[in-house]
């Protein structure tokens, strides 16, 4: 797999987890980083994983590999 960068703007670091939206459950998914980069996710290095937060009234879910934290 190819190095792929944190989608955040003017962050150069590599990316680690990656971010999803369920806009129908108002829910934010974080989980380890996917195969491959997907149109409607988001890659985040280690730093912008740890301090995800989600609007009010939306509920974020981390998924943790054996081995990796978020």
């Amino acid at each position: 797999m190819d190095e792929r960068l944190c989608s955040k703007v003017a962050c150069g670091r590599e990316a680690v987890s990656t971010l999803t939206y369920v806009y129908a459950d108002s829910m934010a998914v974080l989980g380890p980083l996917s195969q491959r980069a997907e149109p409607h996710s988001y890659d985040l290095c280690e730093k912008h994983s740890e301090r995800l937060s989600a609007p009010r009234g939306w509920q974020v879910v981390r998924h943790v590999a054996w081995g990796n934290e978020l």
